[in-house]
């Protein structure tokens, strides 16, 4: 696995956190992700965002998030054989958003939703326990920045992907915390 230099690297996402007001992003070469084999682009501002859990251990640091975020691509393009990681986004516990898809590429991470959503992965597993508060205030900071960026509407509605895919994700825990959001609607 390719290795980076951290310290440079959170130097150069530090500032455009500075500049744009939006969480550290590390971007796709920032963790080594290889290129889509196919991209399909979303009609944007993106009307709906489905929040996900990725069911592994969790991250502390950028380096053990960026292990993590490059082991969950090779299992979505090697194992699953789709064209890229599935997720827009995934958020570690270290604070930091690690781009997947991004805003602007139709992710693969509900069946059904793909095409009008945007899908943001927690790092880890939510069933009994919250996640850091590090890591939801970096989630809600994306989610801000997405509107005053224009990607996400305004009047954007969050959903958890088990209420429009069988699955239990993002786990009871994370989903009972974000029907609590005043974004959170309970039928799509």
């Amino acid at each position: 696995m390719q290795r980076f230099n951290i310290g440079l690297l959170l130097a150069l996402t530090a500032i455009t956190r500075a500049e744009n007001d939006c969480p550290r992003i590390i971007s796709r070469s920032g963790w080594g992700a290889r290129p889509s084999k196919h991209v399909e682009y979303m009609k944007i501002p993106v009307e709906y965002v489905v929040i996900h859990h990725t069911v592994t251990p969790s991250c502390s640091t950028v380096s053990m998030c960026v292990d993590r975020v490059a082991s969950i691509h090779s299992f979505h393009v090697d194992t699953n054989g789709w064209s890229d990681i599935g997720f827009s986004f995934l958020v570690g516990g270290d604070g930091n958003v690690y781009e997947g898809r991004g805003w602007h590429q139709v992710g693969a991470h509900t069946y059904g939703f793909n095409r009008r959503s945007v899908g943001i992965a927690l790092i880890g597993e939510f069933t009994d326990s919250l996640p850091p508060r590090i890591q939801l205030e970096a989630l809600k900071s994306l989610l801000e920045c997405g509107v005053k960026e224009g990607e996400l509407a305004e009047n954007y509605k969050v959903l958890a992907a088990r209420q429009v895919s069988a699955t239990k994700s993002p786990g009871l825990a994370l989903f009972q915390e974000i029907q609590t959001w005043p974004d959170w609607v309970e039928n799509p």
